[in-house]
């Protein structure tokens, strides 16, 4: 049962890794891990414009506020209507009484 406003679900996205031929290894994102995450509450940042090199674009981040312990890794991305990367390792968030909440992920997208 989702709890008060956590109605969002999210898809996280995992990638599989290749070595790219000189002992590195690189997302694969033609094979990804596709798991699904309810609960969730995904909620507005910020979005900034950033004009580097005469070229400009739109940057969008976004928190999205999920079950504690949830299985994403900063090389995940998420899908929410649109495809965000991962902007940090999750962090547990303290409700006033004390005890962890629910994770904290930063989400971010770049257009243009």
């Amino acid at each position: 049962m989702t709890r008060g406003f956590y109605r969002d679900t999210v898809v996280r996205l995992r990638p599989a890794f290749v070595d790219d031929g000189h002992g590195n290894e690189e997302p694969d994102w033609g094979d990804v891990d596709e798991l699904s995450i309810t609960g969730c509450r995904v909620q507005p940042l910020s979005s900034e414009e950033v004009v580097a090199f005469r070229e400009s674009g739109l940057e969008v981040t976004k928190r999205l506020l999920a079950p504690l312990g949830s299985d994403v890794l900063p090389t995940d991305r998420i899908v929410y209507g649109e495809t965000y990367d991962v902007g940090n390792e999750p962090q547990g968030f303290r409700s006033p009484m004390g005890s962890a909440d629910h994770d904290e992920i930063l989400l971010r997208r770049a257009d243009g």
